[in-house]
Order: structure tokens, then sequence, then C-alpha cells
């Protein structure tokens, strides 16, 4: 047996699950493809109340805490690579990517300086530009800058034609004869999945005007505008000139549950801006039911207008206002109007390299492509393979107050598979979440979860 729990994905599902294990004494070993952790809300990561009221009350992970807490062990550039073993006794490999920068990065920024790769910068949605050798936020964990090893121009560690970041380094922090792969091997009892998801590519947007006009944003791009500390300080400027828009139009082409979620709460936070006018554009034929229900309600508090239509165009005008033209099905006739900004909601997808993740672990995939729930009592954290759980949108996508919970569910799965008598301390046990109705011939997982842990145990015992 073992104290430790491994968690794929350092976005705040994953942290936050890790979090909560080592609080209750257990090591947590955080592996994260990226180079810093955080995913889409690293930036928020920095003070309490950041993230605004989208976690639901519940404080996220913090970096200082992370930072500060010895039971949590992070390793970014990496992914997990095999694992072997049953629950409560797992063996994981792990392979880490050279970074190419150390500890002794001081952030100065003279490598940036002197860097002649440009590129858009993924942690701002691509609002802002970065180098080669780069941090992606002001402040991020791990601290020192990472050399993105895919668009700079030395290929190490035969071929450095650019010697320009290593010449200006007064640290000595930049490497390129690291080595390009390190094997990392840890013994764990449980292992969570939280790999988020990742937001479609902007360009298929193309047919409704995106790219035509800097104003004529996606959900995405919105979103980190609205967030503070962001490019903008956390208000909805126009890229175009960086002026308060007094009018912006959200455009929603799919409306899935969470796509509603994501066009009603940004339509609250613009609302809160003061913007005189903010209003919504489904494209699809109208209807009602319960996943309309964030919209319907945005409308009733707010008077926010929502219209229905087909045949959406966007393109500039000469007064560098945007002409907007659709079809409207209420009205039954064609609409022509002009706003400051147009916000298309962004689609989701799974993550990039679920399906390779799933394999590796022979768990199963559902039908949409994300990791598909087993659980029988309603939590949602339960794989196809004992032992392997599920957080955050990696089992489909969720509003950042749910990540959480399912987070909280993991994390209290995971603990389940430990001795506790190796766990540090005596921390009280996570609260039971809300008990669900089981289906009347299921054995519950909590039930499922002892009788695996006894099993197992057995089996480790029979066979020293």
């Amino acid at each position: 047996m073992t104290d430790s729990i491994l968690v794929v994905g350092g976005g705040v599902a994953g942290l936050h699950a890790a979090m909560l294990c080592a609080e209750r004494g257990a090591r947590a070993i955080v592996v994260e493809r990226g180079p810093v952790v955080g995913g889409r809300l690293a930036a928020t990561m920095i003070a309490a109340g950041a993230i605004g009221d989208r976690a639901g009350g519940v404080a996220p992970p913090l970096i200082d805490s992370l930072a500060a807490n010895e039971s949590v062990e992070i390793i970014t550039l990496a992914e997990l690579e095999s694992l072997e073993g049953r629950p409560g006794n797992f063996r994981a490999t792990v392979r880490e990517r050279a970074r190419f920068v150390t500890d002794a990065c001081t952030r100065c920024a003279l490598c940036r300086a002197v860097c002649p790769v440009v590129l858009g910068n993924e942690y701002d949605a691509g609002l802002t530009f970065r180098k080669a050798i780069y941090t992606p936020l002001t402040e991020t964990l791990p601290q020192a800058w990472v050399i993105d090893e895919t668009n700079c121009l030395n290929t190490p560690p035969n071929y450095l034609p650019c010697n320009r970041c290593v010449e200006v380094c007064e640290d000595d922090a930049i490497h390129f004869d690291m080595a390009l792969d390190t094997l990392h091997e840890r013994h764990v009892g449980a292992v969570v999945l939280a790999p988020g998801f990742r937001t479609v590519d902007s360009r298929r947007y193309a047919d409704l005007g995106y790219g035509k006009h800097p104003d004529i944003v996606t959900s995405a791009e919105l979103q980190r505008l609205l967030e503070s500390p962001g490019p903008t300080g956390g208000y909805a400027s126009k890229p175009s000139d960086e002026e308060y828009p007094d009018s912006v139009l959200l455009v929603l082409d799919n409306p899935s549950r969470f796509a509603l979620y994501i066009v009603a709460s940004q339509a609250r936070q613009l609302l809160a801006q003061d913007i005189a006018s903010v209003s919504v554009l489904v494209l699809s034929p109208m209807a009602a039911g319960s996943e309309y229900a964030d919209i319907e309600k945005l409308a009733g508090e707010t008077g926010v207008r929502v219209r229905w239509g087909t045949g959406f165009r966007a393109e500039p005008e000469s007064d560098d206002a945007l002409g907007v033209s659709f079809e409207d099905f209420a009205e039954k006739r064609f609409v022509k109007e002009r706003h400051d900004m147009v916000v298309l909601c962004s689609d989701v997808e799974p993550p990039e390299g679920l399906p390779e993740l799933a394999g590796t672990l022979g768990v199963e995939l559902s039908e949409d492509g994300y990791l598909a729930n087993t659980g029988t009592n309603g939590a949602g954290v339960s794989t196809s393979k004992p032992g392997i759980f599920v957080a955050g949108c990696a089992g489909g996508p969720k509003n950042v107050r749910d990540s959480i919970a399912t987070a909280e569910e993991a994390a209290r799965s995971a603990l389940a598979l430990l001795d506790p008598r190796l766990l540090e301390g005596e921390a009280a046990p996570l609260p039971e979440p809300e008990p669900a109705a089981a289906a009347p011939d299921a054995v519950p997982d909590d039930m499922r979860l002892r009788l695996e842990k006894l099993l197992y145990a057995l089996l480790d015992r029979a066979d020293g």
C-alpha cells in the first residue's frame, strides 16, 4: 500500500483534488502536459476571489498555497506513460520533457527581448503575444520560464543556430544540453484524471465573420478579457482600439447546456460592467426546456433580449462598427443592425491526447469522446477501471462550480483506497455529498470501493 495519489491534469479540478488529498494526509503527484499549472484559469490563481463567483463560493487552489505544500508534487511538461498494478498498489511511469530553463531563472525577461520568434499566447486566448522562450503569465507555477521547443529555432541537442537567449541570461539558467526526457516512477494507490477540455479552433467560425475584424471575438477570448489580471485588466474593451463597447451581441450557434451557461454567465458579467446594450442570438429554431433555463432566467432577471434566428453574418462597416444580419424566427423577417462587439460562443471538445491516455490506462470513452462515467450513485467520477477516477471536464463540459464538485468526489473516492495508517496527521474526512438515488440492483460506489479495497489488501497480504 502507499500514501500517494496520482492526478493527471493541473487545471482547477486536478489541483483542487490534489490539495484536498494533501489536506487529508496523502501525497499528491500532479502531472501536467503544459509548462505551468492552472490551465485556462491559471491567471486567476494568484488571489482569493480573482475567479469571481464562478466557483460557487469554493476557494480554488492558489499558486502560493500549492508552492508551499510539501505534500503536493508537480511535474509539468509531462505525460503518464504507463500504469501497472491494481487499486491501492499502482506503479506509474511519467515522462517529463525538458524545460531547458532551470530554477535559477529570475524572470528578468532579458531573453524575451532578443528572441526572434513571436507567437500567440495560448494562456491569453491568443489576445497577446509571447516568444519561443517565455512565461505565459506574470505569476506561474513553476516560476521558471520555458522554451517552446516546437517553435524555437534550435533543435537540441545537435542543432543550435540561435544562441541569443543564452548570451543575455545573467543567471546562467538556459541550458540546451539538458536531457530531452526524464522518466519518473511513482507508487500510487489511485489515479484522478482531470485533463480538462479544449476550445475548438477559432477558424471554424470564419463563416460567421471571425477573422474579418478584431472586435468579432470568441467567447474564450471574451472570458480572458473579463478576467483580472488579464490583457485589459478585467474589462471588456474592444481589441481594435481598447475603447469600451456600447453594444455587444452574443451569438450561440450550438445551444448545448454548457454553451448556454457560458452565454448567460458572460452576459451577466457584461451587464455588471454597465454596457448599455447586451443581447443574445441563438442560431437554431425556437425551443424551450430545461436546457434553456439559464437563458430564460437571464432574460427574465435582466431584460437582456434573446432572439432565435439563422443565416447570421457579421461584416465590418466603414465607421469601424460591425454590421450584422440574420433571419429572425419570431418576427419572420430579415434583420440588419449594428454592434460594437460580436462574441461567437466557442464550442469545446475533449482535450488533446485523451484517446491515447484512455488507451494507456485501459479506460473507456463515451460516444462524445470524453471519459465514460460508470458510477452507479450519481457521483459521476468512476471510470471503467477500478481505482481510476475522473474529475472536471474530462468527463464532459462543466462549469467551474461543477468541476470543483467532481474534484471533491474524486478525491474522496481516491482516498478511500489508501491505508489510513499511512496518511500523515489526523485531518477530518471530506464531507459526504448528498446521497443520490441508486439503481435498484446496483452496488453503491462507496460500498464497491470498500469491497475492492478489502479484496486488494487481501491479495497484497497473500503476495507477501
